[in-house]
């Protein structure tokens, strides 16, 4: 699972409450990520969906589960929600299981985060 991410609790926190605001019924909080299968898919992402980043965060999907994270799979492949009922839980998993922080190559400062969506 790959987030284009400040790793910042208050950037997650605003993300999932924007997420369950529009999502109410589904009764829980959200952030987006994508899949990606290897390294070059995170690279693929960077480029293409993620440039607006300067850094992504990539998480091992079995990792997010046991943490009681859920991965659903929503909108077009390869986004997906990554999901939990409680905002602090779903905002601590994130932030405390194990993850890599990956230097985008293909940042663009000039592009915000909903421009590169």
């Amino acid at each position: 699972m790959v987030r284009g991410d400040e790793f910042d609790s208050g950037v997650i926190a605003a993300d999932a409450t924007r997420f369950r605001r529009r999502f109410r019924a589904w009764g829980r909080y959200g952030v987006s990520a994508f899949v990606a299968a290897d390294d070059d898919e995170v690279t693929a992402l960077c480029e293409t969906k993620l440039n607006a980043w300067a850094v992504v965060v990539v998480f091992s999907r079995a990792v997010l589960e046991q943490a009681g994270v859920e991965v659903v799979p929503t909108f077009r492949v390869p986004h997906v929600t990554l999901a939990h009922a409680s905002l602090d839980e779903l905002t601590h998993q994130l932030l405390s299981c194990d993850h890599r922080i990956v230097v985008n190559p293909y940042h663009e400062p000039d592009i915000g985060p909903l421009e590169a969506r």
